[in-house]
């Protein structure tokens, strides 16, 4: 009877770890010839670089897709990517495109979906930019995303990178107690603490007071605390005074400030009006204890929620204002809107799709097919929010995009304008003034 070979054997091994060897020299050639995708932080690089390409005709895949803590749960967002993508190739086949044109699309997805394969670049950030095309790709992380998308075009989609240029990312965290203080600089690329601005401090006296023996009780207990606490006054205006320096040095586009417990905030009073009016969130931490990835985690966090809380004060806007024609409520007003440039902030419900058409000589939204001979025909659209996300941002408007119970005041789609329109009691009133009424 022949030997059966042990599968722990030398012989098993070696073959086995030859195979392995093999699968990792793979790898490492699929990553030498640039099939594995690499994540970038520089948006405003990505940006130039896509805003510098010559437009030859072929297409464009552009993915924005969000990484928010509820999207990555169990991997909600490859789902919803596959969903995603799986339209934006049954869209391929019905906008006429050549085959050729199909195949660039397909391979386009292709490419997308396997990034998203790669954990390791989906890591520090809630969102992240994707386009690829033929000989193209590009994909550089993001602080937030306003919603989840795919879209094919002649040119890269990029109005939302601008508008987080314009907007800005980098943060600077300030954490204070009543002996120390530490600044730390915040941004996609990383966190960075900037050392020694803030040296640590001996109190001069102890943390607790002890009368003298001899004394009454209570005696020079008013003066201990009295200490006390103006050596913590000195100190904040000293942490205050670093914050600003640091501010002055390189630009930040937010604040963030931290400290123990209730003290979290302590620092507020202490800054100037102009980097008072740059706090989005204060942090509940010990500065001896916060740790780099804490930090920037935390901060983008607060991005987010300030991101969600100005999204729901547009809605609070567009409810008081829509019945005095400052504000619409519904797809095809607020496209109308849209389409003449009227529009200051564009509220989108997150969850919506609504389907439609684009005339391709006025770039006009509509869900309605019919149109003037001078737009041109009709083209489908998968979802017009997507699209008027994009002209929104094209025109400089604010994008709010709304989640949650906010999204049951208003429909799918409204905006808060720059001109006012003609409201219903208005037009009554001229009608019922105008000449030969009675």
């Amino acid at each position: 009877m022949a030997r059966t070979a042990n599968r722990y054997s030398s012989k098993t091994t070696k073959r086995t770890g030859d195979q392995a060897n093999g699968r990792s020299n793979n790898r490492a050639a699929r990553r030498a010839a640039g099939r594995t995708p690499v994540v970038e932080t520089d948006i405003h690089a990505v940006l130039g670089d896509l805003l510098a390409m010559n437009g030859n005709g072929s297409l464009v895949v552009s993915c924005y897709q969000k990484l928010e803590p509820k999207d990555r749960n169990d991997k909600k967002y490859r789902i919803k990517l596959k969903n995603r993508v799986r339209v934006a190739l049954e869209r391929a086949a019905v906008l006429g495109y050549s085959h050729d044109e199909r195949e660039i699309v397909r391979r386009s997805l292709e490419q997308i979906e396997s990034f998203f394969d790669f954990p390791g670049n989906l890591t520090g950030a809630r969102g992240v930019a994707v386009f690829a095309g033929e000989k193209l790709f590009r994909a550089v992380l993001l602080p937030q995303v306003l919603r989840s998308r795919i879209m094919v075009d002649r040119t890269p989609v990029v109005s939302e990178l601008v508008a987080i240029t314009e907007s800005g990312t980098r943060v600077l965290v300030v954490i204070a107690d009543r002996t120390s203080g530490r600044i730390f600089d915040v941004s996609l690329a990383g966190v960075t603490e900037i050392e020694g601005v803030v040296p640590p401090r001996t109190p001069s006296r102890p943390g607790k007071f002890h009368p003298d023996r001899d004394s009454a009780p209570g005696i020079g207990e008013f003066r201990f605390h009295t200490r006390i606490r103006e050596e913590r006054q000195r100190h904040l205006e000293f942490v205050a005074t670093e914050t600003a320096r640091a501010f002055r040095r390189q630009p930040y586009d937010a604040i963030v400030i931290g400290g123990a417990g209730v003290d979290a905030d302590a620092l507020l009073p202490f800054l100037d009006t102009p980097l008072r009016d740059r706090v989005i969130g204060t942090l509940k931490l010990a500065p001896k204890m916060a740790t780099a990835s804490e930090i920037g985690e935390r901060a983008f966090a607060l991005l987010s929620d300030a991101a969600e809380a100005a999204a729901a004060d547009a809605v609070g806007e567009v409810v008081a204002l829509r019945e005095t024609g400052w504000a619409t409520d519904g797809i095809e007003a607020t496209l109308q809107a849209l389409a003449i440039g009227q529009v200051r902030t564009l509220v989108v419900d997150h969850d919506a799709e609504i389907p439609g058409y684009r005339f391709p000589k006025s770039h006009r939204l509509s869900t309605i097919q019919s149109g003037t001979r001078a737009e041109g025909e009709p083209e489908p659209v998968v979802d017009l929010l997507d699209d008027a996300i994009e002209e929104a941002l094209r025109q400089r408007a604010r994008v709010a995009v709304v989640t949650g119970e906010e999204t049951n005041r208003f429909d799918q789609l409204a905006g808060v304008l720059r001109f006012r329109m003609n409201s219903k009691k208005d037009e009554e009133g001229r009608r019922a003034t105008a000449p030969g009424r009675s």
